[in-house]
């Protein structure tokens, strides 16, 4: 018997409900935590919020086309993605470089108005990108010269542009997803580890010639001293720890009140904390757990190499993102501006996010729908 309704596993439904709890929690989260610096910048409290809801829509409506859309012709379109992205990328190297500014240059601008982040559209590029070659090169993934090589060569171009920009904490980040990728579906352990070696050593020596990253990398080792700039992780702790278990209350938060640098984008989980307690915090990061393990389930369900490394890129990549953020905000790790997904002010994280949420909808669908032809034809037979 034929019937046009697809029917979802559990969890589908799990996924559903937690990514939509994750995004309206952040959503009061980011109010409660933006409103003092955004009046101090903007002059209106209420204005970074505005913005985040601006960025939520078109997410949604960004997300909804990417689901509407088979998802196999998206891995056609892989190398039109890197001609972009590389376009992209080289022209604002170029700027950087031929004006003499030293400044950092993470965004992609146009008019003198930032559009958004250049190592946001190098994450969706290079999942895109990576899933194709794996789709196209499993068997061969496990030798390097014909397996690895290639899509390590293009994929550290891209790292070394956004390190140039310079966003190392983004560019070590792309680094440890796609090698996670490449690994999961059949990289070889030790070659990665290798070249991850290698990386490590050229990565160390750019770190320490680089005045604030040394900083922030001494800091993280001698908390103690405040005047090699730990003053951002202590702030954090203070807030953290001033929330205890259940929180000081809704809007209460006073590291927010300018005590605590970013408490609107790398430390809102610290505010999250203060202001609703380590019960929150806790939920927070089960909550991504929970996204993660049920869209690592959903995967497990797909045929399709492209969109199993797709989906299993986009879990990764999103609870990778929450747990360094929280990392950083309880002392773990040295500061790295990187946000926490769907709770941080973010537009693009926030773009990019439901963007490749959307396409894993799609996945999804077209996997139930060709399982329940199958089931359909079985049972004519």
């Amino acid at each position: 018997m034929k019937t046009d309704k697809l029917e979802y596993p559990a969890s589908f439904k799990v996924f559903s409900i937690t990514l939509l709890l994750l995004i309206c929690g952040g959503m009061l989260i980011l109010f409660s935590a933006s409103t003092r610096v955004a009046y101090n910048i903007d002059g209106n409290a209420n204005s970074f919020f505005e913005s985040h809801i601006k960025y939520l829509v078109l997410s949604v409506l960004i997300a909804f086309v990417f689901f509407l859309i088979d998802y196999r012709k998206i891995k056609r379109l892989s190398w039109l993605f890197l001609v972009i992205t590389v376009t992209l990328l080289g022209v604002t190297l170029v700027k950087k470089f031929s004006s003499g500014n030293g400044s950092a240059v993470r965004w992609f601008s146009l008019g003198g108005k930032n559009l958004f982040q250049l190592a946001e559209v190098v994450k969706f590029t290079l999942i895109i990108y990576i899933s194709a070659y794996i789709a196209n090169h499993r068997e061969t993934l496990g030798d390097f010269r014909k397996g690895l090589l290639p899509p390590m060569l293009i994929s550290l171009m891209l790292i070394a542009m956004i390190a140039l920009t310079p966003d190392f904490s983004s560019a070590f980040s792309l680094y440890v997803i796609i090698a996670v990728t490449l690994f999961i579906f059949g990289a070889s352990l030790w070659q990665l580890g290798l070249i991850s070696g290698l990386l490590a050593l050229l990565g160390g020596a750019y770190v320490w010639f680089s005045p604030y990253r040394r900083s922030r990398i001494l800091s993280f080792l001698n908390p103690e001293d405040i005047s090699n700039g730990s003053y951002q992780i202590r702030q954090s702790l203070i807030s953290l720890s001033g929330g205890r278990f259940f929180g000081r209350g809704f809007g209460n938060s006073t590291g927010k009140n300018l005590f605590l640098p970013e408490a609107h984008t790398d430390f809102i989980f610290s505010i999250a904390g203060e202001e609703l307690g380590f019960i929150t915090t806790f939920l927070i990061l089960l909550g991504f757990t929970v996204l993660f393990i049920s869209l690592l389930r959903l995967a497990k369900q797909v045929s399709d190499p492209f969109g199993k490394s797709i989906m299993f890129a986009t879990a990764f990549s999103i609870v990778y993102y929450a747990l360094i953020n929280a990392a950083v905000c309880v002392g773990l790790g040295p500061v790295t501006g990187l946000p926490m997904p769907f709770i941080s002010k973010s537009g693009s994280q926030l773009l990019v996010n439901l963007a490749l949420i959307g396409i894993c909808l799609n996945i999804i669908k077209q996997s139930q729908h060709e399982q329940q032809k199958k089931a359909e034809f079985l049972h004519e037979l």
